[in-house]
């Protein structure tokens, strides 16, 4: 599994760098999925006091990004996600009765957007354009031709994290 090399295990860290951020940030609770065995989602978010779930999640890091500008401009603001991720992700949000939100962190800057990508019922709030493209395959490299998503970002919550 690709969390079990070192890029993988550069990547678990930043995740839950974000993770904990946001949890003090928002005094919520950021609860991840086995990271040693394949799960369709990232992580729930809960409510720190009642424990009910407010979210599903979807979490990348990026680290080809040295700014929130270089984002918005070379990559028009769009965030590339595998759809069958983000697809899986809506589906399990929407059984569960909550939001799907997207949680892209670059990292260099330190910068995490939060993007709401579908309400509680399914319904896309954001723009999503879909695209079979030839993409890295996994964090430790590979190329793979799939379906992607390309997440509008323009709207995200923009957050310095500290």
């Amino acid at each position: 599994m690709d969390i079990l090399t070192e890029k993988g295990q550069v990547s678990l860290s930043d995740e839950q760098y974000a993770a904990r951020w946001v949890e003090k940030k928002f005094a919520l609770r950021y609860i991840q999925t086995p990271k040693n065995s394949p799960a369709l989602v990232d992580a729930i978010i809960a409510n720190k006091t009642s424990s009910e779930i407010l979210a599903v999640v979807e979490t990348k890091c990026r680290y080809d990004i040295a700014s929130l500008e270089q984002f918005q401009t070379n990559y028009k603001n769009e965030w590339l996600v595998t759809w069958s991720k983000v697809h899986n992700a809506i589906n399990i949000a929407t059984s569960m009765g909550v939001p799907c939100v997207g949680f892209l962190y670059l990292v260099k800057p330190k910068v995490l957007l939060m993007q709401r990508i579908s309400e509680p019922d399914g319904k896309l709030v954001t723009e999503v354009r879909l695209s079979t493209t030839s993409t890295q395959a996994t964090t430790n490299g590979g190329r793979a031709l799939r379906t992607n998503a390309f997440i509008d970002m323009k709207d995200a919550a923009i957050h310095q994290v500290r």
